[in-house]
């Protein structure tokens, strides 16, 4: 399974959650600090100095803002936090900065409870609001943001930045983020992070979930490979959860059958009554090569409409 991209997804998530003073900042991901691959998650530029930021999450800025990210069920260790400060150092050397103009953030989903040990050990750290941890002492102003201890109602963004949201919580959070730009990355984690709630939510129905046909292509897409896979076992499970999933085992006549029904119950799912000239049409191929041709097609088709052109 490919590699969930958190990174981009934080990327939009912070952006997001400082719109309100978005005028007053720059943000550059993936930013290269040389020419080998080494870069800081995000930094954001106060684009003039004597802007103040309300924002709880970025009340430690400075001029220039280095975030390290870690991706949920990644733990931050003391080797991240001293890498994450060593390219603060090195951005200010490299473009000749103050290293006093300088801001360290480290966000991480989890509590970071030997972080934090470790820390205590060597600097004063302050609770000084729900999931902001700041440490005092260190070369630049610092804090671990600790994303699920976060304000929902403040850090919306960055607290459904998870792999176990709920399905509660994954509609708000699509719902939330329907026509809102740059939030493709952040919208794609989500989904495929929560896979099995966005099926569960798929099954039930619930077609507002769906906000684009950007994400809607994304889950035909997903489960298409699937279908491929049980047509060539010759299995199949007896789950739709969009679309078909295979055509089941055993003799001709049977495979015909199951083929049929999971191709029905797949259009059903998706589209909510099948039109009877639809149902007929299928009801009358017997052809088991031609029913696992069409179950794909559900996994593919738009509209009924567009399904009804391949009987």
């Amino acid at each position: 399974m490919a590699r969930t991209p958190w990174h981009s997804a934080f990327a939009q998530a912070i952006e997001h959650e400082l719109e309100d003073c978005r005028d007053a900042l720059t943000f550059e991901t993936e930013h290269q600090l040389t020419t080998e691959p080494l870069r800081i998650d995000v930094l954001i530029i106060k684009k003039k100095r004597n802007v103040v930021i309300k924002k709880n999450i970025a009340q430690i800025f400075r001029e220039f803002n280095v975030i390290e990210f870690k991706a949920p069920g990644d733990s931050v260790t003391i080797e991240n936090y001293h890498k994450t400060h060593c390219y603060s150092r090195l951005y200010a050397s490299l473009n000749r900065k103050d290293i006093a103009d300088m801001s360290v953030t480290v966000v991480v989903m989890r509590h970071p409870r030997k972080l934090l040990g470790f820390l205590r050990s060597r600097y004063a750290v302050k609770n000084v609001q729900p999931g902001i941890y700041l440490v005092e002492g260190d070369t630049s102003p610092t804090q671990i943001l600790v994303s699920e201890e976060l304000p929902k109602e403040d850090n919306f963004w960055l607290a459904n930045l998870r792999n176990d949201l709920t399905e509660e919580q994954m509609e708000r959070v699509l719902a939330a983020a329907k026509g809102r730009v740059a939030m493709d990355a952040y919208v794609y984690a989500v989904v495929e992070a929560n896979a099995e709630t966005m099926e569960e939510l798929h099954m039930k129905r619930k077609k507002d979930v769906f906000l684009t046909e950007k994400l809607d292509a994304y889950f035909r897409e997903r489960n298409a490979p699937f279908i491929a896979e049980r047509i060539a076992e010759g299995k199949a499970e007896g789950k739709a959860i969009g679309v078909a999933e295979g055509i089941a085992e055993g003799e001709a006549k049977g495979e015909a059958k199951a083929g049929r029904e999971i191709i029905l119950e797949s259009l059903r799912t998706r589209f909510g009554k099948v039109p009877k000239h639809i149902e007929r049409g299928i009801n009358q191929m017997n052809d088991p090569i031609a029913l696992k041709s069409l179950a794909v097609r559900t996994a593919n088709c738009k509209t009924l409409e567009e399904f009804a052109e391949e009987l």
